[in-house]
């Protein structure tokens, strides 16, 4: 290729819409490996919950790249492993679920049962959909959206 034909080319290159910068809502991360989480439940480990000592994800479920809402990841807190169920994030996903500014957790025992006794945050009404697997988890919540 020529000079010229590659000058062109660069150019085009240069004008393609994916070097523009990205709205917001398309940058917000989803649950990977590492994300710093929130606990929305009254659990004793959401309690000693600091700024600067906040759970993180360890293990995503099937070895993903990313957790999506509703799944259940591994988490470490405190030089702990414990389950958790994701019940909000920061990427956006379908029209009927919200946004937040962080990832919202709750914690889970072996049992896959909340270890807390109130949720404090509100909880998206899509998670009563999969009701049958999170009664529990619904009936702990006090407010939906």
């Amino acid at each position: 290729m020529s000079w010229l034909g590659q000058h062109f080319s660069a150019q085009r290159h240069l004008h393609c819409p994916c070097h523009y910068p990205r709205p917001l809502l398309e940058t917000r991360q989803a649950v990977g490996l590492l994300t710093k989480l929130r606990f929305v439940d009254n659990c004793e480990s959401a309690k000693r919950a600091t700024k600067t000592d906040q759970p993180y994800c360890i293990k995503l479920p099937r070895d993903k790249k990313v957790a999506k809402f509703g799944e259940v990841i591994t988490i470490a807190h405190r030089g702990k492993v414990h389950k958790a169920l994701i019940v909000g994030s920061r990427k956006p996903g379908s029209k009927r679920l919200p946004c937040y500014d962080t990832h919202h957790i709750v914690m889970l025992n072996e049992k896959l049962e909340p270890v807390g006794t109130r949720i404090v945050a509100p909880i998206p009404s899509e998670l009563r959909r999969k009701s049958g697997q999170w009664s529990k988890v619904i009936a702990l919540a006090t407010k939906f959206i």
